[in-house]
């Protein structure tokens, strides 16, 4: 990066905190260089709109950029915002959002030590890329049966936040710091893991049981062995056991008023267990850090952090790896790779080892949002997503609560000055529920010109009215659990109370009205015997690749709707009990 180019950044972080947060520019460089971990899309785009910024300062001022003044600088972006197709108002957006996460919800960070490895051993009987639900419990069970064993993360090791999601979090956990989008006819935000532990560090910890009726499906769709519930039962079962998956002794007011609304409307509403521990009395996510790779270090099993692989390839028989470490490239070699890093970086990463990867069609589970404002105090600096949600529509939709800290709630209502203040001063009266679908179809495509994979995602406008209902239901929740209003997360969005948001949503004409965002990312690598529809096998090995394997969320390719990962745990423990029945 050029130095003018920062230059220009922190020009701009610190303007944005000028004007929304009392000229509190104490984070302006951490909120630059969290920007600098976005996905390369996200700066590219900045880079091209600074150059007319640039222009236009130049023409107006004869000065760059970084030597305006405030008022100067906020008549070029008001012009230029003017100018639709050039969104120079994302950029404001995305800074602001940046400064409200680091300035709204602050706290430390705590690295883990652990124990390092020296690349002078060059060849592992097996390596596990990633280590998520899928790659924690594929190296466990391995180092378990005494299998020599390397897990290979691309993040670091950090102790979980007692905040929900604070801006050191989404810096040091979520890869792109959370910053990245997927392309299309719509665009969908969308975030996922990069740590020690995959998303089972940085989610709420919400166990869903695989669902009868998807297994029978996947083993229909598929021609797949073995994935039917019965097949799975024990493993659901040891997954449940080793995570301590619980129900809660109490819920707060709030949840109470919500099951109300939903019994009165004659809708099923579940509780949704957590992997918890109890400490002190206190319930605490009980995480793959926890848990199975807790006992995987314990049986001295030996992690590789920090460090990326770039390309595989076999030669002489044996699996290479092309790894970034510390900066620095080398290689290491192995009879057995487990890949266990997610749908977009299995995917890319085969993309870019030249294997084939026919039929790779991924799935997000889109979700809608609305802002609920109660009459009570119902929300808190540390506040956990509430664990019930209505499932009386499902497969179509589930309806549940978000993420909600103040941060949040201000990113969502930028666009609204007079509401953005209100948010402000009640903001702990207000809580974010959602609609989550699963629905559209994507592909992940990767240029060599671009270090980051490139998402394209695809909903149709045929699920307009699937969404519109989706979004009635949710409204119609919190006004019979005694909300005030609402306001949709939507493009020039407004306050809706009982009487006028049936109007809205049925005035809505284009799914462009509505933002998505998504934080489950599935499938890409279909899993049976038809070869000419599945990746891999069964079990999760790749047709015409030996000791290449595949076992995490990639595999789930239908329709699934919930939380995925206690399904991804129950296939992932099948799969490699499989592999050492076999082997």
């Amino acid at each position: 990066m050029n130095n003018k180019f920062f230059l220009q950044l922190m020009f701009f972080s610190k303007y944005i905190t000028h004007l929304y947060f009392d000229n509190n520019i104490k984070k302006s460089k951490k909120i630059v260089y969290h920007f600098l971990k976005s996905h390369i899309l996200v700066k590219i785009f900045v880079r091209i709109s600074f150059f007319y910024i640039d222009l236009i300062s130049i023409v107006l001022y004869r000065k760059k950029v970084n030597n305006l003044k405030y008022d100067q600088f906020k008549k070029i972006i008001n012009f230029l915002e003017k100018i639709n197709f050039l969104q120079i108002s994302k950029i404001s957006e995305l800074f602001h959002a940046l400064a409200s996460i680091h300035l709204c919800s602050e706290e430390k960070q705590i690295k883990i030590k652990y124990p390092t490895i020296s690349l002078n051993k060059k060849y592992y009987e097996n390596i596990v890329i990633g280590s998520g639900p899928g790659g924690s419990i594929t190296a466990n069970e391995l180092k378990k049966s005494n299998k020599e064993v390397l897990i290979i993360e691309k993040g670091d090791w950090f102790d979980h936040f007692k905040l929900k999601h604070p801006g050191n979090e989404l810096l040091t956990k979520w890869q792109y710091g959370g910053l990245a989008v997927a392309l299309g006819n719509i665009k969908i935000q969308y975030a996922s893991a990069e740590c020690f532990g995959g998303g089972s560090e940085i989610n709420s910890g919400l166990y869903h049981e695989p669902d009868i009726n998807f297994l029978n499906t996947w083993s229909e769709k598929f021609n797949t062995k073995n994935i039917k519930y019965r097949d799975l039962k024990n493993f659901i079962e040891e997954t449940k056991k080793k995570t301590n998956v619980k129900y809660l002794d109490k819920f707060p007011t709030i949840s109470e008023d919500i099951i109300r609304a939903a019994n009165n409307n004659k809708w099923k509403i579940e509780e949704v267990p957590r992997w918890v521990h109890i400490n002190n009395n206190n319930f605490k996510k009980k995480s793959m850090t926890q848990t199975y790779l807790k006992e995987y270090l314990y049986n001295k099993g030996q992690i590789l952090l920090n460090t990326s692989v770039k390309k595989i390839y076999k030669k002489a028989n044996v699996w290479n790896l092309r790894i970034k470490f510390k900066k620095k490239y080398d290689n290491v070699s192995c009879k057995n790779i487990f890949m266990c890093c997610g749908s977009i970086n299995n995917l890319h990463l085969l993309n870019k080892s030249k294997l084939k990867t026919q039929n790779t069609e991924i799935n997000l589970h889109p979700m809608i949002k609305i802002i609920v404002k109660f009459p009570k105090k119902i929300n808190t600096e540390n506040m956990e997503i509430l664990t019930h949600q209505v499932t009386e529509f499902f497969p179509k939709f589930l309806i549940g609560n978000a993420a909600s800290g103040l941060q949040f709630l201000r990113i969502a209502t930028l666009d609204n000055n007079t509401f953005y203040q209100e948010v402000k001063k009640e903001w702990k009266k207000m809580l974010v529920f959602h609609a989550t679908f699963s629905i559209g179809k994507g592909k992940i495509m990767s240029f060599p010109f671009l270090k980051d994979p490139v998402i394209f995602y695809d909903i149709e406008n045929k699920e307009l009215e699937l969404i519109k209902n989706g979004m009635s239901k949710l409204s119609k929740l919190m006004f019979d659990a005694g909300c005030e209003f609402i306001y949709p997360i939507t493009k020039c969005s407004n306050k809706l109370y009982a009487e006028t948001y049936s109007k809205f949503i049925n005035d809505i004409r284009d799914i462009k009205k509505f933002n998505f965002s998504s934080v489950h990312i599935l499938g890409g690598v279909p899993m049976g015997e038809d070869i000419n529809e599945c990746i891999v096998n069964s079990f999760g090995k790749m047709h015409n690749y030996d000791n290449l394997y595949i076992n995490d969320s990639s595999l789930i390719c239908n329709k699934l709707l919930k939380n995925p990962q206690g399904t991804t745990m129950a296939v992932a423990l099948r799969n490699i009990s499989n592999f050492l029945n076999t082997n």
